[in-house]
Parts: structure tokens; sequence; C-alpha cells
């Protein structure tokens, strides 16, 4: 599964070459992860400007797809995630919290609305028209994933007072009847379901066809668990470990390596790999091949031979332990990133012999990196390191960095445009260039 939308839009070409790959790595299925970035006729509002995808591409795209065995596959919530809709005031009568405010599990709070209201009829009409435009745009799929994660506004506002289990089950039950009707099993995120059990037996008897994705994208992240906690009540799962790229400049790799082990042994029916573009995706596409190739069992000579650059593999998991030994481990992202975005004065205190070590094995990179040539992908690798590099040395003080942050600007534009429409770069080059230095 590929972000599309946040905040990267990649081109039908991309695309086809990412399908190609994929097909070789053995995968059947290509899903993409829309919120606002399709051409949703009379929403202009939401998607003008960024470059959507329209009908006549993604029938061209599934077609290319379907031809080398990848189906494709939409990803569109239909129950949370709608921020980008809810920005907007004219969509903000759909929302469950209409003026924002929802309270997570982890003690924050999300000023902007994010969850639809699933007991406004209107809402609801809303919602299913998104589908009806999207599902036939994929003939070849013979799934559609309808979302329905980190829902936590629900019962929060405007269905305060209902039994949330109901409420979850019967909206997600109306968006599959819709999926149903395009020839598509329903495909739901599984998290609600675990965090909220009691809603088991409900979702085992409305969404009998449905499969329930297991998603956990940290190394500790109890994916078995959650498979057998779903099985026990008779659901149908996939597990979803995540490319560790994102949140990042330039990969976990060890942390993606163990995530990828648990959700192989987790015993599910299927495997998505995803692959997020959470805070900007600043992180090129390349820093996310190592774990696609390796999802699919298949090693880094492997890679390099179906890429065409000697090398790439080995140099993008070295480069990606980086944060290991900088001792800049943290939950689904790492500490260089975080302090990267916060003011010099509120970063997190770090081992300055560790980011020496850090600093000294990008440094021992750097050969390795022009060894790899001037194809696309050799660019991005060499950018991710850049990008690592200046995070480093930005948390250990050093002045002077506005050149080469410039520099990296304009090359992190270059390689956005040669993957795809500028679409809403100029938000991610604006947080990039937002730090003090």
């Amino acid at each position: 599964m590929l972000d599309v939308s946040r905040n990267r839009v990649y081109s039908p070409g991309t695309l086809k070459w990412m399908a190609g790959l994929l097909a070789a790595l053995g995968y059947n299925r290509l899903e993409l992860y829309f919120e606002n970035v399709f051409a949703y006729p009379g929403h202009e509002a939401v998607w003008r400007g960024i470059d959507p995808y329209t009908p006549e591409a993604l029938l061209d795209l599934g077609d290319y797809c379907a031809a080398r065995g990848v189906r494709l596959v939409p990803n569109q919530n239909t129950l949370g995630h709608f921020e980008r809709w809810f920005r907007l005031p004219d969509y903000r009568r759909f929302a469950e919290l209409p003026q924002g405010g929802a309270l997570t599990p982890w003690g924050s709070v999300q000023k902007i609305p994010t969850g639809l209201c699933p007991t406004d009829p209107e809402a609801v009409a809303f919602v299913e028209g998104l589908l009806e435009a999207l599902l036939p745009c994929f003939p070849h799929a013979d799934v559609a994933n309808l979302g329905g994660d980190e829902v936590f506004d629900l019962g929060q506002g405007r269905s305060a007072g209902r039994d949330k289990a109901r409420l979850y089950v019967d909206h997600l039950s109306r968006m599959a009847d819709v999926a149903r009707r395009h020839g598509k099993r329903p495909e739901f995120w599984a998290d609600m379901l675990l965090r909220h059990p009691e809603a088991l037996p409900l979702a085992a008897e409305r969404l009998p066809d449905a499969d329930w994705i297991v998603w956990g994208y940290e190394a500790g992240d109890d994916l078995p668990g959650g498979v057998a906690t779903l099985k026990a009540a008779g659901l149908r799962t996939l597990v979803a470990p995540g490319t560790s790229s994102w949140r990042s400049f330039c990969g976990r790799t060890a942390n993606m390596r163990e995530n990828l082990r648990r959700a192989a042994s987790a015993g599910a029916d299927g495997l998505l790999l995803v692959d997020w573009g959470d805070a900007g995706h600043w992180q090129p596409l390349a820093v996310s091949l190592p774990a696609i190739a390796l999802a699919a069992g298949r090693t880094m000579d492997d890679l390099d031979r179906l890429v065409g650059v000697a090398g790439l593999g080995a140099f993008l998991l070295r480069l990606g332990d980086t944060y290991r030994i900088a001792k800049a481990e943290a939950g689904n992202s790492t500490l260089l990133f975080r302090a990267y975005n916060l003011p010099r004065a509120k970063a997190p205190a770090f081992d300055r012999e560790a980011l020496r070590a850090a600093l000294a094995e990008l440094d021992a990179l750097t050969a390795a990196g022009a060894a790899l040539g001037e194809s696309l992908l050799a660019r991005e690798a060499r950018h991710a390191l850049g990008l690592q590099r200046l995070a480093v040395r930005r948390a250990l003080g050093e002045s002077g960095l506005a050149d080469e942050r410039a520099r990296l600007a304009r090359e992190m534009e270059a390689l956005w445009l040669a993957r795809g429409p500028r679409a809403q770069f100029d938000v991610s080059l604006h947080e990039f260039l937002e730090p003090d230095l």
C-alpha cells in the first residue's frame, strides 16, 4: 500500500514502474491510499490544484497492473481521517466534532475535525458518493479498503450516548454494501476492533466476508497476538507491517527487519506492506525499497538486479541503521526527525559521542553513495543521506547549515517532480525550511 495523498502524488509513470517491480518480486496487489487526491465529481474544492488522479488515469493504470498479474486496489477511508476535507468549512457539517477537539487514547487532542458522524444521513450519503465515484475506476480489484482506523472521536460529539460498537459496525456495514455492489469484498483496518473487543461478535455477524487488517509498525508490536484475537472471533485477517520509512529521513532498518519478522510469523491470511507519507513525506521512494524486497522474501542482490543499481540495497540498509548509531530510537519516528522539527531550544538531549559516530558513518557512506551512479534511485539514496546528515549536524549544534539545507531543498524539489506532479510539495517544503538553523 502506497500513500499517495500526504503530500506526494506519484505519477502514473511512477506507479507503473512500481507495479513492474512488485510483479517481479511476487506481489499480487498494489493498493493506493486516497484522502483527497481523486477527482471526485462535485468536490473540486478539496482537490483543486493538487493534480488528482482521474478516472481515465486509474483505469489505464489498472489495466497495466493487471497485465503483470498485479491488481490495483482502492483504499478510501469512510469514517476517519477526513482532516483534509474538514479543513474546509463547507464539509465540517459532516463531522462528528465539527469544532474539533477529539481526545485520543494517548492523551492528546486532535484540533482539526477528523471523524465522520455516522448518525448523520447527509454525512453517510456524502461518503457513499465518494465510493460510488471511486470504485468503478478499479475494475480489476476484488477488494476495496474502506478504512475505519483511529476513529477516536466516535461518540464524543454528535453521536454521544449511543452504543459505539454498534455505531461502528453499522456504519462499516453500510460502506461494505457499496463495495459489494461494485463486486468488491470489503477490507478494514482492525485497530478499533482490537481496542474494543466488545465489537468483535457484531463484526463477525454483520461482516462475515470482510478482511480485517492487523497493523503495527514497530519492532515490538504484537502482530501475532492481534491476528490470533481476530481469528478466534472467526474473522479473516491480513497483517500489515510497515516499511519504516516515514517520519525518518532515511528509514529505520533494524525496526523494519524485526517488524517484518513478526508479521511473517503472525499466521495471517495475507500480508499488506504499508508505506505511509506522514509529516511531509520527505523521504524519497528509494528508502522504502529494501523493505519491499525483504517482505517478499527477496535479497538485496535481487533488488539491485531488478532496479539496475548495483549496491543500492546494501547502501540503503546501512544508511537506515544510522539512527541506531546516533542512539536516536523513537516510536513511529526517529529522535533525529523529531528534533529537526522542534526549535533547537526544545530539542531532546542527545549523546554527543553517538552523534559523532553517526556522522562518521554517514561520511563513510558518501563514497559508496557516489559509486551508485546517476540514476533516479541513486540520486534519491544520496539525498536521503544528505537529509540525515543535516539532522545529525543540527542535533550537534553546528551553525552555518542554511546553505546546505537550501541545496537539499532544491534537490528535494527536483526529485519530487521526477516522481510526480508538484501537488502539495510547497506545503512539505515550507515545513522542511521552517526549523531554525
